[in-house]
Parts: C-alpha cells; sequence; structure tokens
C-alpha cells in the first residue's frame, strides 16, 4: 500500500514549492573549466552549497550550454539570499574566473554579465506591471538589465527568454559577500 506522501505526484510538488532552479546561460567552451577533471569542481561546488547542479546537453550548434542549479528556497545563514541564490552566484563566480583565465585577463573591477534562462510566463514577475519592479531593480542596485525574447541560442526552447543582466562588480567585495 502506498502511503499519501509517498506518492511521486505529491513529492514533485512538495520539492518544487521548497526548492528553486536557476538556468543560467554559459558559453560551451567554458563548461570544461566549470565541470573540472573528472567532475572534481562541480562535485565541490555541490558539497558547498548543497545544490544540484546539472549542464544540459545542447543542440551541436548551439554555441551555449545550460547550467542548471537547483537548491533550497530557503534563506541562508545569512538570511538575505536563499541558498538557491548563494549557489547561483557561486556558480556564476566559477564562470567569471573562466571567463578571465580564457581571456587571459586579471580578476578585478569590471562590467560582468549574467544571463538567465526563464519561461516567458515568469518574465512578467521581473517586468511588472507597467516595468516598475524592474526598474526599482535598476535603481537599486545599478544594473542594466535586458529580456531578450528574439535570436536566443539552440539550447533554450521556444517558451524562454532571457533575462540579461550588467553590472559592474567590484569581484573583491562579490567574493567577500558569497562567502569566498
Amino acid at each position: 500500500m502506498m502511503m499519501a506522501d509517498s506518492n511521486p505526484s505529491t513529492l514533485y510538488s512538495k520539492f518544487f514549492r521548497t526548492h528553486v532552479t536557476f538556468r543560467l546561460l554559459c558559453h560551451a567552451s567554458r563548461v570544461g573549466a566549470i565541470i573540472g577533471k573528472s567532475g572534481v569542481l562541480i562535485k565541490t561546488l555541490q558539497e558547498a552549497t548543497a545544490a544540484k547542479i546539472r549542464i544540459e546537453d545542447a543542440p551541436p550548434e548551439s554555441p551555449d550550454r545550460v547550467i542548471l542549479v537547483t537548491a533550497s528556497a530557503t534563506t541562508s545563514a545569512a538570511g538575505e539570499v536563499s541558498k538557491a541564490q548563494e549557489a547561483l552566484l557561486k556558480v556564476f563566480d566559477r564562470v567569471l574566473d573562466v571567463a578571465a583565465e580564457t581571456a587571459g585577463t586579471e580578476v578585478g573591477d569590471r562590467v560582468v554579465s549574467c544571463r538567465l534562462v526563464a519561461d516567458t510566463s515568469q518574465v512578467g514577475a521581473i517586468i511588472g506591471k507597467a516595468g516598475k519592479v524592474v526598474e526599482k531593480i535598476r535603481s537599486d542596485t545599478g544594473c542594466k538589465i535586458r529580456v531578450l525574447s528574439d535570436g536566443l541560442p539552440a539550447c533554450t526552447s521556444p517558451s524562454d527568454e532571457i533575462v540579461e543582466v550588467r553590472w559592474l562588480v567590484c569581484l573583491f567585495v562579490f567574493r567577500c559577500w558569497i562567502g569566498f
């Protein structure tokens, strides 16, 4: 006899009420350095953040891959961000390191860009009524935020849009904030 709580659809529903999944775009040439030899780096990130991190397969013609970061929606010890947000920031920090290594540049203050994939139905919550939410985010953070719906990479689905966030970041402060 199956208990009510062991019903797969109930468990699935509970999981997605308590967990958040972020989809981060990353250039395909950088994915190997994020995974690490024999998966060591990605395993270390997963252990450090208690997140599930998976890199999706993409069509051969796609220059990008989607990194899925799934973790608890509960707030971290600092109480400011969820564990899922903290995991996303640590994965993004690794992406920044790989980008700097690839370009042969120093890690320092610079403009960075983060591209998150979101379903069209979720993007409205970011924009808000008459653009009020996105304008508040822009004024509070100084970020430039664009929603892209045309010319998306082949690794996205037809119902996706990309939320691109660009900002000038002091990487030292960023790393202190995320606990490195």
